[in-house]
């Protein structure tokens, strides 16, 4: 069908105007315009229409050839660029629910083209073969994060890029992880040689820390901050070794009082984990075992940590979770990590915790417990290129944990690539 002209454009852009309360001018790969009295022009030029926006950096000038489409919140018209170029662009209601999905959209369009910037001065004389911020949830590609594949004859590289959300920070290696061996499995006559990560400066420490803690053997990593201006610096993982972690002093008993049947999921699976703690590893001690030290806010990741200790002496971590999380394994990875940090110094015995038992310095085992039809698919994906210094272990729980536990399978981390 085609679209309405000129005249019917502006009569659409003028009804959308009345009926909206913060409009919005966004172009793919741009930020937003707020169309605000004194900020934007309509303008007649013989039979044509052309639209004008402007805020304090930027001035845009658009032909409008006519409207694509008109729902409530949100307008797409279709303008002719400079060179005759054929574009859209859209109007939406930011305070509407749609407007504030294409706002989302827009920024990481925004930030996919940033990205592509990035990539370009990064892999000088590579073909960029894919780039995309669409879902596919078939594979766990998330549309939060653009996505690359670059490639120079045989050699191939992934790439992810992150936005300035914490939760996008945080969420980014895993998701990194899933592209990369997504990639490797699909592109055969490729060698992917590693993942490039992208990230927003402040946003970096986290992911820099997870790195230290994957396998060499497995893959290259390289990461690289980038800053407000859009300009790009390496990072190095060994900068980033310093933990924000304390280790409070023990006290009385193993931790706060727990209801079996109280609280949330998490909080009820750790009781019943700390109840039957041999059915879970019959090696474990059953008086050593505590709560969230060092604490990590766990009731706000909605995973809880343990940490507990076998009678040869060596430290286990056990991260819970009764429910699906794609983020498990780096999200214990995180508590693994400073548990390591104040085993090697020596802090537990100086604390109070593991009284009477001498711990050896070898690297806990970390235990990931859940029921045994919640461990995301993806679990095992990531797990693979974890460092094999961490040995890990899946323990799924039968479904009816709530009222007793028992253990469904023990699998251990498979074979890494590499």
């Amino acid at each position: 069908m085609k679209p309405a002209g000129p005249a019917e454009a502006q009569a659409a852009i003028e009804r959308f105007l009345d009926r909206s309360r913060q409009p919005a001018l966004l172009e793919p790969g741009e930020e937003p315009i707020p169309l605000e009295p004194g900020q934007y022009a309509l303008e007649h030029r013989g039979e044509k229409l052309w639209i004008h926006a402007w805020d304090k950096t930027r001035n845009l000038t658009r032909r409008i050839a006519g409207v694509a489409s008109e729902t409530a919140g949100k307008l797409e018209l279709c303008v002719e660029k400079f060179a005759k170029q054929q574009g859209q662009l859209t109007l939406v209601d930011l305070e509407r629910p749609q407007g504030q999905s294409v706002e989302r959209r827009g920024a990481r369009m925004v930030l996919r083209e940033q990205f592509r910037r990035f990539l370009r001065r990064q892999f000088p004389g590579w073909t960029l073969a894919e780039l995309s911020t669409e879902a596919d949830l078939t594979h766990s590609l998330s549309p939060s994060y653009p996505r690359a594949l670059v490639k120079q004859g045989g050699r191939a590289w992934a790439a992810l890029g992150t936005g300035a959300e914490a939760r996008d920070a945080a969420g980014a290696l895993t998701f990194g992880l899933i592209w990369l061996d997504y990639l490797r499995k699909r592109e055969r006559r490729l060698t992917v040689e590693g993942l490039a990560l992208y990230t927003p400066a402040g946003a970096e420490r986290l992911t820099l820390q997870r790195l230290r803690y994957l396998n060499p053997r497995a893959a290259a990593w390289t990461a690289w901050a980038y800053d407000e201006s859009g300009l790009e610096r390496r990072l190095d993982p060994a900068d980033y070794g310093n933990l924000d972690t304390s280790l409070e002093n023990r006290r009385d008993g193993a931790g706060p009082e727990h209801r079996a049947n109280a609280g949330t999921p998490e909080r009820v699976l750790e009781a019943r984990v700390r109840e039957n703690i041999e059915a879970i590893d019959a090696t474990l001690v059953p008086e050593a075992v505590y709560s969230q030290v060092p604490a990590l806010a766990g009731g706000q990741r909605g995973i809880m940590d343990l940490v507990s200790v076998d009678r040869s002496g060596r430290l286990a971590v056990l991260e819970l979770k009764a429910s699906e999380d794609i983020h498990l394994p780096l999200q214990a990875l995180d508590y693994w990590m400073r548990v390591v940090w104040h085993l090697e110094r020596g802090e537990f015995a100086g604390r109070g915790y593991f009284p009477g038992i001498e711990l050896r310095t070898q690297p806990p085992r970390l235990l990931l417990v859940a029921p045994a039809l919640d461990f995301h698919p993806q679990t095992e994906t990531v797990l693979r290129y974890f460092s094999p210094a961490i040995e890990v272990m899946r323990i799924g729980l039968a479904v009816e944990w709530r009222k007793s536990i028992e253990v469904m399978f023990r699998l251990k981390q498979a074979e890494r690539p590499g």
